[in-house]
């Protein structure tokens, strides 16, 4: 910047030689136009002295008008207004009418449209040729309108051209300023190119050619020339029909279809752009598109700013650019003060290296051979657990990894000698490729000297953690204290010397690598009170590793989802002093991600710079009965024969069929007190409906289709999804939806490759496939939509119908009454589902509509009037996800408006004006001194976690379930991460941060208050994938909402669901129909278990999970789950009833800790009083439990080696089972005293000589200036 500020402070003194003419000219131009007219000036000096010596030109810009020489201004001769900005014309109208009244001439540089008739009337002229000329742009034609003007107006003796063209796209020559037409013009002069180095190509605004203000672009070019590349700049206009994809294909393929360049950097040029042609064009190119951000801000507020981009911007600069495939969003430009306040734009040097390290390391994929390149193959596994290796509906272990390393192997990738197959691949990542919790420091000590970690040296470590910025060093310190007090994953030898244990499975130059825990297992305190911890000095050693240690030339984390993208940081436009950018560096980042999920995907690539390749959801069939299920739908068919027949002896019948249906839950799921001949046909069409429910089954492996059987089920799933097609179109239909299913499996892996060699990725939509074909086939890089859009117009009349229909419900079942308050949960996940549903509901709730502009974008809210509504207006606080702010920050304002709206209607019936002012009284009474202040904090009706900061914390809380007993303790944690107030003014804070003499814990109270009087709980679902028990997200959000409820007013409110899974029924339901539902179409159904259980390890990892969050539901809505419910997992998993032989399958798989986490959390449910289980089904429970250990040991999870109370119940009840030995009571303590004590040895860096033990410990020296894995000597 210093170079800068001396470049200009160069021209502004040549102008110091005119102070003692006479005639003076003015601009009043907006910020950006000041270099250019400034430097044209600076061009008539040198080029006409004896003009400027006659001439005083001065600049009046937007930043620096209040501090200028008005006096000179009011008495300019000649005065150039440009019309960007009218509040600065305006601000100038009395100097300008005095000046005009003076007699001084004054020209509008470009059109204002909106004024330009008042402006006229003031005197100012609309000089056809001044306006072309200075729409052309450049320094030549400022310069002869000025000339041309002191010709014409003020008689000087003086030449003047004419306009000089500018194209509206071209080449542009920073050395000479020069711009090109043609590619061949462009390298006929720049001789100084080796022909032979590689291309990058550059895009940038046509605009800030035409302005000069092009000392940004001339860095970047500059420097990247310096890294032994050529550039390619090549400029585009917004010019309506001047499309950027066709500027694309024209400078940057050749005419024989190849590209010219290794990489594209779009440098923040979003003029006309049009995803879908560009799309097609970058496909063609076949090289990666970098998306250049320039950010309106300056330097310093975007990096101490915790949002970012901000929230109006975010979709222009970061949404748009992802339909056409633009990846890496990366800020690399701001605004920056220069003379007198002026902005201009400035390259961020820091980022600026980054960004070229980034298009570096992208050529270097396309250049380096396979054979050397080094890849990370990174997995999910926490918390820590040996049961607990995978993702969201993927095999990862061990089968995706498996179809990963044949391909690579294929390619001729160096994947050792070793064989690469399932049984290899399972074995060493489970024996030496877990995360170990910190209660297991004898699991550690046993991994290094058996297995073959990576251990980093502290003092090696601490080199890489100082190139860190000071903020996260400081918070790092402040957290977790210095690194060398770090106690997780750290390994001491004899001598004391210190290593983070890193563990790695190598297959040649590519390593399986489990990411690390976060953090939160082994600091509870923090789960409770602190939303913005960052990860622990492992975390940061693991990713500094794969950067400077291992030097990886790419990353690939597996599947849905990692922790790196959630660290705390920026909410978009991310910079080195925010966790997830400071650790992926430049890196290239691989990310297999699950097609129906975008939502968590985008995060994934705006915060993560990943390059998202999607991949198949498992495959669907109807779900069909399960046995009961079955017979109880004969019997009630035959009930009804015998009743036509003998209604008298049809009456035992009924009876048994009345205990089989309450056995089975059914009247739970149908909120049925009593059961009557009437509802006995809602239960038959209950039953109906589970039989015909497109269901998921097993678990989609990456890069394999599946079998002929599921992706005919499959297709006919997503056929009956289309209501419209009929005949030949449907036949035709169902015929391309088969081949995009057949070929996914082969797509994914062919983009996988395509990302790894440094190429384009094809863009796509995504989602549910059954709900959008057009999500298939998969290997995309997926995307989601303009937010500007939504809620649409069909969008909206849907919100309505639903909005109505909840209110109906409500009031069938509470005599009449209207809801006064409801509380919606937004997601990210789902908007971008149903397209702003939700989002049309609330506003229908609230009595408000948005207005539309000609191209169907939101522009505004509108009340819908008493006489229309006929209904009050309901009171709705949202719970918004912090994804859902950081994608969709222009919704959560729309919403916010709608509040205020609604609001301001001051009539009858309006519960949110009602709520609002009763709000304010209690907020004085509770200390605000400010009627307006106390009236936008009463009126604020979203809360979330902060900026950079997410989740509940309730599912940590949850799954830690020895650290609390009172269901209060839950609720706080709720409170805690979600009482920052957004809205009104307010993003992200506290109101006590900001009015500072608030009481502490402030704006908690009014997060309380506004839950409070809430009757009506309500999320969406619109998956046919995801519903309430495959993921910990529904509890920790809809199921606290109950929680926070019940907690403040003692009763929790109704819990629903707008459920969107099938597009053509869209209605509301209860939580106990759709999880009543879930349950016996998925997991208590043995079709479904038994596909589950045939997945393997993968397969027992996704019951395990699905038992946690049940509990989930059970701790925070205890309503929701009967004793009934656990009887019947109990019956199916642990009794094994329908006779799948689950536990031996589990065994067989590798994963009996899975079934031995099952156990735990069952009997950690029935320690803690929610399931009042009987002593036959503890006992056994506790009798397989023990078992288990003898079996595979111990899965040292969180709960089964780090619950104290379930440790000490467990003990206690085995101890009272006089059939037991004295050695298999004790089996549980010894096996955990085992893991927590480290083997007592003379010299702790020995190794064991039998059992395979390993007798290579490695560390990482330096040698050469490079980092090396070295033996450890002994």
């Amino acid at each position: 910047m210093k170079g800068i500020k001396y470049y200009f402070v160069i021209l502004s003194l040549c102008f110091g030689l005119s102070l003692t003419a006479q005639n003076k000219v003015s601009f009043l131009i907006d910020d950006g136009f000041w270099v250019g007219v400034n430097r044209s000036m600076h061009l008539l000096a040198k080029m006409y002295p004896e003009v400027a010596e006659k001439c005083q030109f001065k600049e009046f810009t937007y930043s620096n008008y209040h501090e200028s020489d008005m006096d000179f201004f009011e008495n300019s001769d000649l005065i150039f207004v440009a019309l960007h900005n009218n509040g600065l014309v305006f601000k100038a109208k009395p100097q300008l009418l005095s000046a005009l009244k003076r007699g001084a001439k004054v020209y509008a540089l470009n059109l204002s449209h909106e004024y330009d008739a008042e402006l006229q009337e003031w005197g100012i002229c609309f000089d056809p040729w001044t306006l072309a000329a200075f729409k052309s742009g450049g320094e030549n034609n400022i310069m002869n309108i000025v000339l041309k003007k002191l010709n014409k107006d003020l008689h000087f003796d003086c030449e003047y051209q004419d306009i000089e063209e500018t194209p509206l796209s071209g080449i542009y020559n920073y050395r000479n300023k020069k711009l090109h037409t043609y590619i061949g013009s462009y390298l006929a002069e720049r001789t100084d190119i080796d022909t032979q180095a590689p291309w990058i190509g550059l895009i940038i605004g046509r605009s800030d050619l035409t302005k000069s203000q092009y000392l940004y672009i001339d860095v970047f070019i500059r420097n990247i020339e310096e890294k032994g590349f050529n550039v390619l700049p090549v400029f585009t206009s917004q010019k309506p029909g001047h499309h950027e994809e066709q500027v694309i294909e024209r400078f940057f393929i050749s005419c024989d279809s190849l590209p010219r360049v290794s990489a594209l950097l779009n440098l923040g040029c979003w003029y006309n752009t049009r995803p879908e042609q560009e799309r097609v064009v970058l496909e063609k190119l076949g090289v990666p598109v970098i998306n250049g951000i320039i950010l309106s801000t300056n330097q310093k507020d975007w990096e101490k700013s915790l949002v970012g981009i901000d929230i109006y911007n975010r979709s222009n600069l970061v949404a748009i650019p992802e339909l056409a495939g633009y990846i890496e969003p990366s800020v690399a430009v701001v605004f920056d003060d220069f003379d007198h306040n002026i902005r201009i734009k400035n390259m961020i040097g820091y980022q600026m290296e980054t960004l070229l390290g980034r298009i570096k390391n992208i050529h270097n994929l396309q250049t380096k051979p396979n054979r050397e390149k080094k890849v990370a193959l990174i997995y999910y596994s926490y918390p820590p657990g040996k049961e607990n290796i995978g993702a969201s509906y993927l095999n990862v272990l061990p089968r995706s990894i498996l179809s990963i390393l044949q391909r690579m192997r294929q390619e001729g990738y160096d994947t050792g000698g070793q064989p690469i197959d399932s049984a290899a691949i399972f074995n060493r990542v489970m024996d030496y490729g877990r995360n170990i919790g910190s209660w297991a420091p004898a699991e550690v000590d046993k991994l290094v000297r058996k297995g073959d970690p990576v251990l980093v040296p502290m003092e090696v470590y601490k080199e890489w953690y100082d190139k860190l910025s000071l903020k996260i060093r400081t918070e790092m310190e402040n957290k977790w204290g210095k690194p060398e007090e770090s106690e997780l994953m750290v390994w001491k030898d004899s001598s004391g010397k210190s290593y983070f244990v890193i563990p790695v499975v190598k297959y040649g130059n590519i390593i399986l690598t489990p990411q690390p825990p976060r953090g939160w297992e082994d600091n509870a305190k923090s789960l409770y009170h602190d939303p913005l911890v960052p990860p622990p000095h492992q975390y940061l050693a693991y990713y500094l590793f794969l950067k400077y240690g291992f030097h990886a030339d790419a990353l690939v984390h597996i599947g849905t989802h990692g922790t790196h993208e959630w660290l705390p940081g920026k909410e978009a436009g991310l910079g080195p002093d925010d966790y997830p950018e400071a650790l992926i560096m430049d890196v290239p980042n691989i990310y297999p991600y699950i097609v129906d999920n975008v939502g968590e995907g985008l995060q994934a690539k705006r915060r993560g710079q990943a390059v998202i390749i999607d991949h198949m959801t498992p495959p669907f069939d109807k779900a069909s009965l399960n046995p009961e299920l079955r017979d109880l739908k004969s019997g009630i068919s035959k009930y009804y024969d015998q009743k036509s027949k003998s209604p008298i002896s049809s009456m035992a019948q009924f009876r048994d069929l009345v205990l089989r249906i309450k056995t089975l839950g059914l009247d739970k799921d149908l909120k049925l007190d009593t059961i009557t001949d009437q509802n006995l046909e809602d239960i038959d069409d209950y039953l109906k409906e589970i039989e015909e429910n497109k269901t998921p089954f097993g678990l989609h492996t990456f890069g394999v289709s599946p079998d002929e059987a599921y992706t005919k089920a499959t297709t006919e799933a997503i056929v009956s999804m289309q209501k419209d097609l009929m005949g030949k179109d449907l036949e035709l239909f169902r015929e391309q939806v088969q081949k995009n299913i057949a070929k996914s499996g082969k797509e994914e892996l062919d983009a996988f490759i395509r990302a790894l060699n440094g190429k384009y990725v094809r863009a796509g939509t995504g989602n549910d496939p059954i709900r959008n074909p057009g999500a298939l086939p998969t290997g995309k890089n997926f995307f989601a939509f303009d937010p500007r859009l939504i809620p649409s117009r069909m969008t909206c009349r849907l919100g309505e119908q639903l909005a109505e229909e909840l209110i109906e419900q409500y009031k069938a079942e509470h005599n009449g009454e209207c809801p006064p308050k409801v509380t919606i949960n937004l997601w990210a996940v789902e908007c971008i589902r149903n397209e702003g549903t939700m989002e049309a509901q609330a506003l229908s709730l609230l009595g408000v509509r948005p207005v539309y502009n000609a191209s169907n974008q939101v522009v505004g809210l509108e009340l819908i009037p008493q006489h229309e509504l006929k209904r009050p207006r309901v009171d709705v606080v949202f719970a918004p996800s912090g994804l859902y702010r950081d994608i969709f920050p222009e919704l959560m304002a729309l919403l916010d408006k709608a509040v205020s709206l609604a609001r301001s209607a001051d009539e009858k019936d309006n519960f949110v004006r009602e709520h609002i002012l009763e709000s304010e009284d209690k907020l004085k009474q509770l200390g605000v001194q400010e009627d307006s202040l106390a009236r936008r904090i009463a009126s604020v009706r979203l809360f979330t976690t902060p900026s950079g900061a997410y989740g509940t914390g309730v599912s940590g809380t949850v799954q830690a379930s020895g650290t609390w007993e009172d269901e209060k303790d839950v609720a706080e944690v709720y409170f805690d991460k979600m009482s920052h107030l957004y809205g009104q003014g307010f993003w992200g804070t506290k109101a006590e941060d900001e009015y500072t003499y608030l009481p502490k814990g402030f704006s908690k109270t009014v997060f309380k208050n506004a839950l409070s009087g809430t009757r009506v709980a309500l999320h969406s679902r619109t998956s046919n994938l995801y519903a309430l028990l495959d993921n910990d997200d529904m509890f920790q959000y809809l199921g606290a909402t109950g929680l926070a409820v019940r907690t403040i007013d003692g009763k929790s409110p109704v819990v629903m669901l707008t459920n969107l899974v099938d597009p053509s029924a869209p209605g509301q339901e209860t939580l106990e129909k759709f999880l009543g539902r879930e349950l016996k179409t998925r997991y208590l159904n043995p079709k479904w278990v038994d596909a589950m259980v045939d997945e393997g390890y993968a397969g027992a990892r996704f019951i395990n999970k699905m038992v946690f969050n049940l509990w989930g539901w059970e701790a925070t809505l205890p309503e929701s789950v009967s004793d009934n419910d656990w009887n019947q997992i109990y019956d199916t998993y642990v009794m094994d009833k329908y006779q799948l032989d689950i536990k031996e399958r589990f065994k067989k798989s590798g994963n009996l800790y899975a079934y031995q986490s099952i156990l735990a959390r069952l009997l950690e449910t029935v320690r803690k009083g929610y399931w009042k289980a009987d002593k036959k089904r503890v006992d056994q429970m506790l009798l397989q439990f023990n078992e288990t250990i003898r079996e595979a040991g111990l899965a040292c999870n969180l709960n089964i080696c780090n619950n104290e109370k379930l440790m000490q119940f467990i003990s206690d009840r085995i101890n009272d089972m006089p059939s037991l030995t004295t050695e298999e009571k004790s089996r549980y303590k010894s096996a955990l005293d085992d893991l927590r004590h480290k083997a007592k040895t003379e010299d702790a860096d020995a190794d064991s000589t039998t059992d395979g033990g390993n007798d290579k410990i490695y560390e990482l020296q330096i040698q050469d200036d490079k980092w090396l894995f070295k033996q450890k000597q002994k």
